[in-house]
């Protein structure tokens, strides 16, 4: 047997054994990832899974193994990694969100780049839900923070903005939960900043116009004058 083979199928049970309840070995894990081809952790990561055909990943967010995450991520090339993420539903940044696993939330979103981590973001499931939906539902006020805080003002009122399939926002998920929650409060915040923001800059760009205006025509009386 080859030591491609013998890592392989190390692999594969180390990965089985996790799905089935064992604690990872994470340092073990990437080593031998390191030692399979691209192609072949791609499969493995996304055909072994649990008794509910939940992935390695997502089983692992679910869990809060944050190393475990960022480990089987970063080792697949970057246009595969959000494909991963999205085989499953629930995806593993819905389970994290919605388990308060602010840890998690930031090691999956750090493994994407910024296009990747929109997408995933404004990612519904069958019923509709955000990962931001999920952890309003909880009160996990940090964790609301952590998927807020990186969007500019205008891709935070659209993810605010977003509704689940029974018509309600993340904010009315905190209501819910408890309607004087801090993460209510917080999501009102950050409602009434980034509309803020986003009304600054449009009065900004227009003092901007109408300040070339006055230059242009003032050099242009100038020119005539002279």
């Amino acid at each position: 047997m080859s030591s491609t083979n013998t890592a392989e199928d190390e692999l594969r049970e180390r990965l089985t054994k996790f799905c089935k309840g064992s604690f990872p070995d994470t340092e073990n894990v990437k080593n031998l990832l390191t030692k399979v081809s691209e192609s072949l952790r791609c499969e493995l990561l996304s055909s072994i899974t649990d008794s509910v055909s939940h992935t390695v990943l997502t089983r692992a967010a679910y869990r809060g193994h944050t190393e475990l995450c960022v480990t089987l991520l970063s080792s697949l090339p970057p246009a595969d990694r959000l494909k991963l993420i999205l085989i499953d539903q629930p995806i593993a940044l819905h389970w994290a969100a919605y388990r308060g696993y602010i840890e998690t939330v930031s090691g999956i979103m750090d493994c994407l780049t910024a296009d990747q981590q929109l997408q995933l973001l404004f990612t519904q499931d069958i019923k509709g839900v955000t990962a931001l939906h999920w952890a309003a539902s909880k009160g996990h006020t940090e964790a609301v923070k952590t998927m807020l805080d990186n969007l500019t003002p205008e891709q935070q009122l659209q993810l605010l903005s977003v509704k689940d399939n029974g018509g309600n926002t993340a904010t009315r998920e905190a209501e819910r939960y408890d309607g004087t929650s801090y993460t209510k409060r917080t999501l009102e915040q950050y409602q009434i900043d980034a509309d803020f923001g986003v009304n600054f800059r449009k009065f900004a760009k227009f003092i901007a116009e109408i300040s070339t205006i006055q230059i242009i025509s003032a050099s242009l009386h100038d020119y005539i004058a002279g």
